[in-house]
C-alpha cells in the first residue's frame, strides 16, 4: 500500500507541474463556473421581480435544489469526457517512451501497484476537478432555503464514479502505446463508442442487454435525479476493474515472454467474466435502490405500493402488443425495449419482482376506419405494413398478420394501438397506454385490483330524458371523464365503471355505488321517481346535477333530501365575458372530500383551492331533514355585481341589470353545491347537490381540477388510487439579485484567474528548481 501512495504521489506531482494541467483546471472550472453561476443569478434575478411585483408568491414551482442545477449538470458532462485524454494520454506512455517503465519492471515494485498507483493519482487529480463543481453545488445549497443535502453528495457520488472510470479507461490506453498523441485519440473514440454503444443490436435481446449494459450514457442520469442503484454503482465498479486489469495485462505482456494467444485468452476471460457480473447485476430482481430525495420524488407513492402488496407473489405477466400501423409504435419496438423497461416497470420491480414480460407484434386496422386506407391510394394492407416496416427499419415477417392477433387478446373494445395487457392467475386486464407517456401509478393500480377481481365501483347515469351521456363525446356530455379510453383520468382507466339506465323500464341494481341523475330536460314519471326515492331510502349514494330553467324537474325529488334549487340564474356582468360563466371553487370542506392533487395542495398549504367552471348556475338552498347533515362545499361570495337574476335573461343579449321589482337578490354568499351525510343501515349514505351540470362538461374541461373527486367521496374514496403530492420546501433562494452578480463574477472571472496565477507560479517555480 506504501508503494501504491508514493507512486500516486510522484503522478499527482507530475500532473501539477504540467501546464496542460493548469490550463484543464482553469478552463474547466472557468466553464463549469459560468453554466452554474449564470443560472443562480439569472433565477437570483426573476425571484427579486417576483417579490417586488407579485404580492404573496411563495416560491417557485418544483425544488430548486433539483430543478435549478440538473440541466446545467447535465451540460457539464457533455463536456467533461474531452478533458480527460489530456490527463491520461502520459500516464503511462510517457514511462514507456522514457525507459523508466523499465527500471520500475527491474525493481522489487509490482506491476499491479504500478498500475493501481497511477490510477489513484489521476483519480486524485479527478477530484481536484471536481472540487471544483462541489464548490458551486454546495454555493447553491448554501443559496437556497432548505435545500436537499442529500441530493447534492449524490450528484457528487455519480461525477466521481463518471470520473474514476473515465481515468481507468485512459489509463489502460495509454498502457498498449508509448505515443502520447495516439493514447489521447485513442481515449477519445473509446469515450465516444461508450457513448454510442446503448444504440447498437437492440434489436437482439442478448445483444441488446450487452450494449445497454456497456453503454456509458445517461449511467448518473439517475443519480442526478438522487435515485442511487447497485446497478449504477456496480456497472462503474466493473468498467473500472475491467480496464484496471486490461492495463496490468498489458504490462505484463511487455515483461513476459508468453504468446500473444495466451494473452488474448486472459484478456478474453476477464471480459467475459465482466460482462457475465454485468449481465447479472443489472437485472432489475437484483437491483438495489436508495431514494435520497427528501420526498422521495424516485420511489412510487404508498398507496400503490399497498397495492401491489395484494398480490400474492405469483407471476405477473404483462406483454405489449404493438400494432406497426397504429399510435405508439416506436415506443414498443425492440429498439425502445430498455427504455420501455426503465421508463414503465422499474419502479415497479423494485417493488414486486416476479414479473414476466412478452411482446407481440402485428399489423391490424379496424374494419371499420376506412379512412386509413383512403391515406394510401392505391395500396392494400400488406402494402401499407411494408412500406412502415422500412420507415421503422423492421421486418414484416416478424409481424402477426391482420386477424392474427385477435385470436391472442380480445380487442373488441379496444382501438389497435400501443397497449399492455397484464395477467395474473388466469385474470387479465388492458392497461392503456394514452398521450404519447407510460400510464401513471393510478391506472396501474386499478389494473391490479381489476386482476384481484375487486368489486369495481359501478357509476349508472340516468337517461330516456334527454340527460348528460357517459357514452357521448360532445362538449355537454360526460364521455370524456367516464369512458373515453384515450383520457389517462377517465372512470374507466381509474378503477370505475360508468353505464346508463333507464328507469322506465329497469330497477336500479343492488350493487350500483353512485346513481347520478345527470341534468334531465324533460319531467321525470312518476314510477322514475318512486324508484329513484327507493334507492335513496335504503342509503344508495348518489349525485344529481341541476341546470337553471330547470329546477322544477329535480326539486319534487331534492325535496326528500331537503335541498332546493332556486329559482333563476347566478350572473355577474362584465365586459367581454358572458354574465353566466363563473370560476368558482371548494371550501374547506369540499377540499377535504378527495385527493384530487389541488385538493391535496389545498390540505397542505390552505392555499389554492380546487375549482371549476361554471355555465349557468343557481344557488342551493337547504336544511338538515330525515337525518341528513347538509353542508355547502362550492361556494361562491357575493359582492354588487353578483346577483341571482330572477326576470328575462338571454345569455348573448345586452347585459342583464339588477332589478329588485322583478325578483333580483343579491346574497353574502351563493351556494352551489352541497353534500349530504347520514347514518343508515351500518353505513355512511353519501348525497351530492349541483346546480350546474356543464361544469363536468367536456366542454369545461371535465370538473377542472375538481377532476373526479366528488365522485371518489361517493364511493368512500376507494378509486382512484391517487399517489400524493408532495410539496416541495427548498422553492426560495436566499439571497437577491446584488448577490447572484456577485457570485457570478467571483466564480468567472476572480477565482479563475487566482487559479490561472497559482499555476503559473508553481510551474515557474519548478522551472526554477
Amino acid at each position: 500500500m506504501t508503494i501504491i501512495l508514493k507512486i500516486a504521489r510522484a503522478e499527482l506531482r507530475s500532473l501539477f507541474y504540467s501546464p496542460v494541467a493548469w490550463i484543464i483546471i482553469v478552463v474547466f472550472f472557468t466553464v463549469s463556473a459560468a453554466f452554474f453561476a449564470g443560472q443562480l443569478m439569472d433565477v437570483s434575478r426573476v425571484q427579486q421581480l417576483k417579490l417586488e411585483n407579485e404580492q404573496g408568491w411563495t416560491g417557485f414551482q418544483g425544488a430548486l435544489s433539483l430543478n435549478l442545477f440538473t440541466n446545467t449538470i447535465r451540460q457539464v458532462l457533455q463536456y467533461f469526457f474531452m478533458f480527460i485524454p489530456l490527463l491520461t494520454m502520459g500516464s503511462i506512455s510517457r514511462e514507456l517512451s522514457s525507459g523508466t517503465m523499465k527500471l520500475l519492471s527491474a525493481s522489487p515494485v509490482r506491476i499491479r501497484e504500478i498500475i493501481l498507483g497511477k490510477f489513484t493519482g489521476l483519480v486524485l487529480f479527478g477530484l481536484v476537478l471536481l472540487s471544483a463543481i462541489a464548490m458551486l453545488l454546495f454555493t447553491g445549497y448554501f443559496s437556497i432555503q432548505d435545500a436537499e443535502f442529500a441530493w447534492y453528495l449524490s450528484v457528487l457520488l455519480g461525477l466521481f464514479l463518471l470520473s474514476a472510470t473515465y481515468m481507468a479507461i485512459g489509463l489502460f490506453l495509454s498502457s498498449i502505446t508509448s505515443y502520447q498523441i495516439v493514447a489521447a485519440l485513442a481515449t477519445f473514440m473509446t469515450f465516444v463508442l461508450l457513448n454510442m454503444v446503448g444504440n447498437i443490436g437492440q434489436q437482439y435481446d442478448l445483444i441488446r442487454d450487452i450494449t445497454w449494459f456497456l453503454s456509458i450514457t445517461g449511467r448518473t442520469e439517475q443519480m442526478l435525479e438522487g435515485l442511487i442503484t447497485t446497478r449504477d454503482v456496480l456497472y462503474f465498479v466493473l468498467i473500472i476493474a475491467l480496464f484496471l486489469g486490461l492495463s496490468m495485462l498489458a504490462m505484463k505482456r511487455r515483461q513476459e515472454s508468453k504468446s500473444w494467444l495466451s494473452f488474448l485468452h486472459l484478456n478474453l476471460g476477464l471480459i467475459v467474466i465482466v460482462l457475465t457480473l454485468g449481465y447479472f447485476s443489472s437485472r432489475p430482481a437484483y437491483t438495489g435502490y436508495w431514494d435520497v430525495t427528501r420526498n422521495e420524488l424516485n420511489t412510487i407513492d404508498t398507496a400503490t405500493r399497498n397495492i401491489l402488496k395484494e398480490l400474492d407473489g405469483s407471476p405477473v405477466t404483462v406483454t405489449l402488443y404493438t400494432n406497426l400501423l397504429g399510435e405508439g409504435t416506436q415506443a414498443g419496438l425492440p429498439v425502445s425495449r430498455n427504455a420501455y423497461m426503465s421508463g414503465m416497470w422499474d419502479r415497479y420491480i423494485r417493488f414486486y419482482p416476479n414479473i414476466d414480460f412478452k411482446y407481440q407484434y402485428y399489423y391490424d386496422i379496424k374494419k371499420e376506419d376506412s379512412s386509413f386506407l383512403q391515406s394510401y391510394p392505391g395500396k392494400n394492407i400488406h402494402q401499407i405494413a411494408a412500406q412502415m416496416a422500412r420507415l421503422y427499419k423492421v421486418d414484416t415477417q416478424d409481424f402477426k398478420k391482420p386477424g392474427e392477433i385477435d385470436q391472442l387478446a380480445d380487442f373488441s373494445e379496444e382501438p389497435y394501438r400501443l397497449i399492455m395487457e397484464l395477467e395474473y392467475k388466469g385474470e387479465k386486464s388492458f392497461l392503456r397506454i394514452n398521450g404519447g407517456s407510460w400510464p401513471a401509478e393510478p391506472n396501474l393500480s386499478a389494473s391490479v385490483r381489476r386482476l384481484l377481481k375487486d368489486n369495481m365501483p359501478k357509476v349508472l347515469f340516468t337517461t330516456g330524458h334527454y340527460e348528460r351521456s357517459p357514452w357521448r363525446n360532445g362538449e355537454r356530455e360526460y364521455g370524456k371523464h367516464t369512458n373515453l379510453k384515450m383520457v389517462e383520468s377517465a372512470m374507466i382507466n381509474i378503477g370505475m365503471e360508468a353505464d346508463t339506465i333507464s328507469l322506465r323500464s329497469n330497477e336500479i341494481p343492488e350493487q350500483t355505488a353512485i346513481l347520478a341523475i345527470p341534468d334531465p330536460k324533460s319531467v321525470l314519471e312518476a314510477d322514475e321517481q318512486k324508484k329513484i326515492l327507493a334507492y335513496l331510502e335504503k342509503g344508495g349514494n348518489a349525485i344529481f346535477y341541476a341546470e337553471p330553467g330547470k329546477q322544477q324537474l329535480l326539486n319534487p325529488l331534492l325535496q326528500y333530501l331537503g335541498v332546493h334549487i332556486d329559482k333563476g340564474i347566478l350572473v355577474k356582468p362584465g365586459l367581454h365575458r358572458s354574465p353566466a360563466l363563473f370560476d368558482a371553487y371548494l371550501n374547506k370542506t369540499g377540499n377535504y372530500m378527495a385527493r384530487e392533487a389541488y385538493m391535496q395542495v389545498f390540505q397542505q398549504t390552505g392555499q389554492n383551492p380546487a375549482g371549476a367552471f361554471f355555465t349557468g348556475v343557481n344557488n342551493i338552498s337547504y336544511r338538515d331533514t330525515n337525518g341528513f347533515k347538509v353542508e355547502p362545499i362550492i361556494t361562491l361570495p357575493g359582492n354588487d355585481n353578483i346577483w341571482i337574476e330572477n326576470g328575462l335573461f338571454v345569455a348573448d343579449s345586452a347585459a342583464p341589470v339588477f332589478a329588485f321589482e322583478e325578483g333580483d337578490n343579491r346574497k353574502e354568499e351563493y351556494v352551489l353545491g352541497v353534500r349530504l351525510s347520514r347514518k343508515l343501515n351500518h353505513k355512511e349514505q353519501r348525497i351530492v347537490v349541483v346546480a350546474d351540470a356543464d361544469f363536468m362538461s367536456a366542454a369545461n374541461n371535465s370538473g377542472h381540477s375538481i377532476g373526479l373527486g366528488l365522485y371518489s367521496w361517493l364511493v368512500y374514496n376507494r378509486y382512484p388510487v391517487y399517489t400524493s403530492v408532495k410539496q416541495a420546501r427548498d422553492t426560495r433562494l436566499t439571497i437577491g439579485a446584488g448577490t447572484g452578480k456577485a457570485i457570478w463574477y467571483l466564480y468567472v472571472y476572480i477565482l479563475p484567474g487566482l487559479l490561472l496565477l497559482a499555476g503559473i507560479l508553481i510551474i515557474v517555480r519548478r522551472k526554477r528548481k
